[in-house]
């Protein structure tokens, strides 16, 4: 039961997460990551441009239809036409598989550069959620900014890199046995909804001066929330731009707004103490 009802917390925080950025002034936060993902577009684009063009021009000669330059009529002047029509149609689906391919790998390469350079944002995020909750204004500090900004790329890579390998056994599983598809499929959302989930409760928990190993305690006692925001990440996610302009930040908000009890009016004035327990 507890799981479930973390679940029901934990959607709950990520689905509230809008209407708070928007009502505490943290709007303009959804727009860094649409500019980080345009430049990170563009400048990768640009960078593979020129070996995606020799890869087309290679694969062209590699794929190419041998057609002869028959003049008159007949069978193989005929031959000759419709090999031509061919090697046409050839060219121009290679070259748009070839763009749908490097798109597709521009958008999952970059959604993983995008998670990693948004961590002092999302560090910030999460941080000002908190302040905002329990009143407590925490004095600005760069080197502790940076500091969690590091851990939160750390983190985003190490989940990035167990999330590919869990990922390449599943399917090399399901290779293995085909009637596990189903199955596998569920499997592979749960698995990028933890590492989702884990990457924006982390930042809670580094407030709290919590080891990599000690976060991965706390997050695993609270797994139904945790999945729930990873969830709803990713669901999100698949959206194209409104995903990475939205989803993010949301969810360092949304782990916050689980995570953190709201000061009630009567202990606003009194509280002077350590920052208030988890939930």
């Amino acid at each position: 039961m507890s799981v479930v009802r973390d679940l029901g917390r934990g959607m709950d925080g990520f689905l509230r997460a809008f209407r708070f950025a928007l009502k505490h002034r943290m709007g303009w936060m959804f727009l860094v990551p649409v500019a980080l993902w345009v430049v990170l577009t563009f400048g990768l684009y640009r960078i593979l441009e020129g070996p995606v063009e020799e890869f087309t021009s290679w694969l062209g000669s590699y794929l190419a239809i041998p057609v002869q330059e028959v003049e008159g009529e007949g069978w193989t002047a005929t031959w000759n036409a419709i090999k031509r029509s061919l090697e046409g149609a050839r060219e121009f689906l290679t070259a748009i598989l070839l763009k749908i391919a490097v798109a597709y790998l521009l958008y999952k390469v970059n959604k993983y550069l995008v998670l990693i350079l948004l961590s002092p944002l999302l560090a910030f995020a999460s941080e000002r959620t908190e302040e905002i909750l329990t009143g407590r204004v925490v004095p600005f500090s760069m080197r502790q900014l940076l500091r969690d900004a590091w851990r939160g790329s750390l983190v985003a890579l190490r989940n990035g890199v167990l999330e590919l390998l869990l990922t390449i056994a599943i399917w090399l599983l399901t290779l293995l046995v085909p009637v596990l598809a189903p199955i596998s499929f569920g499997a592979l959302f749960l698995v990028s909804a933890y590492f989702y989930g884990f990457s924006m409760f982390d930042y809670v928990f580094e407030r709290r001066q919590l080891g990599i190993g000690g976060s991965i305690q706390a997050i695993n006692s609270r797994l139904g929330a945790v999945l729930a925001n990873g969830a709803c990440f990713s669901l999100l996610m698949k959206i194209p731009l409104l995903g990475i302009m939205v989803a993010p930040v949301m969810a360092a908000i949304g782990a916050v707004l689980v995570m953190v009890p709201v000061r009630s009016k009567t202990s606003e004035a009194q509280e002077r103490g350590p920052k208030p327990p988890f939930h």
